[in-house]
């Protein structure tokens, strides 16, 4: 096992400059129209635990059953939180393909509502009155994507994404919608120009826009955070621009809960490894090449602050994401 000394670094690379780079390692993961590839420099090696369970591993080396350490809340684990919302971006993606089959929806209570387990046991009773309102109106009953999301005050609501087999019904939100959720105020509008709904939608739910922040409980460590500039298409109003803060969503996640759940029917993305040829075929045929990050995986015995304070011997491997959408008939590489 890794001793205490030792410090995990990711410094961000300028893919331009993997001129030579020939990965040994190729994941590739495809979620509807678009193709996500993670090349690794060095093939990752063997895991040396194994799960058990949410509170239990074991130890290959040595045989030994330990317990997790659970962090109070998700912003204490940012690896799990992205890795939970790299899940999501993807489940969204294979399955929201034709905007037309499609509905956002948005659940909020007219309380502050600060129970998870409410939030959940309601959303139930509202998803079977809901089915039970397409039978009577001959409507088949749609798959779903449920996501909750945390406010800066401590309420929650959820967002609810329904995908249909065929083109979506009209639902009238202030007389069905409304009625049928029963505990507040409700939305629901169609999902229209986005390519790439599961980054869009992702984003969204990590972010917090900065008038939220700034009445929050952790305003105070603005400076941990990142201001971001949007433009946004919302209520009808097209190009407006909003400041959100990148990430600030996250700490408002309890350790342990589950963000998103989805129906039976929802299609999970697949996962292939490929070797070097395998790869660039498949790239040929990905569509176009619309975004692109590379990282620097750095172990040093020392902490080190600045990426220009390592060096080669500190490099243990290095990770280029490319994410290529059919769809997409242009470039936005940045």
């Amino acid at each position: 096992m890794k001793k205490d000394k030792d410090k995990i670094f990711v410094e961000r690379v300028d893919v331009h400059t993997l001129t030579d780079f020939k990965p040994s390692y190729v994941k590739c993961i495809q979620t509807g129209n678009i193709t996500e590839f993670v090349c690794l420099a060095k093939s990752p090696a063997p895991f040396p635990v194994v799960k058990i369970d949410k509170d239990h591993y074991v130890v290959l080396e040595t045989g030994e059953l330990l317990e997790y350490e659970h962090s109070e809340n998700k912003s204490q684990n940012l690896q799990t939180v992205r890795r939970t919302l790299a899940n999501l971006r993807r489940i969204i993606n294979t399955n929201c393909i034709d905007e037309e089959k499609m509905r956002w929806v948005t659940l909020t209570y007219a309380e502050n509502m600060t129970d998870t387990k409410r939030l959940y046991n309601d959303f139930e009773k509202f998803w079977k009155r809901f089915c039970y309102w397409c039978k009577k109106n001959s409507i088949d009953k749609p798959e779903y994507i449920a996501v909750i999301e945390p406010q800066g005050r401590g309420a929650w609501h959820m967002h609810l994404i329904l995908i249909f087999a065929e083109k979506a019904p009209y639902i009238a939100n202030n007389e069905v919608l409304q009625p049928l959720w029963g505990y507040g105020f409700t939305k629901i509008k169609a999902v229209h120009g986005c390519d790439n709904i599961g980054a869009y939608f992702s984003a969204y739910l990590a972010d917090m826009p900065l008038e939220d922040f700034q009445k929050s409980n952790i305003a105070h460590n603005s400076s941990l955070y990142e201001v971001k500039e949007c433009t946004v298409s919302e209520d009808g109003i097209e190009g407006k621009s909003k400041a959100f803060v990148k990430g600030a969503r996250l700490h408002f996640y309890p350790s342990g809960m589950n963000i998103y759940r989805c129906s039976r029917g929802i299609v999970h993305p697949t996962e292939k490894t490929l070797n070097y040829s395998e790869y660039q075929k498949k790239k040929a045929s990905a569509g176009t090449l619309t975004f692109s990050h590379a990282c620097n995986i750095v172990s040093r015995s020392s902490v080190v602050y600045t990426s220009d304070c390592f060096n080669s011997d500190d490099i243990k491997n290095t990770i280029l994401h490319e994410y290529y959408n059919t769809k997409h008939p242009a470039s936005q590489l940045e």
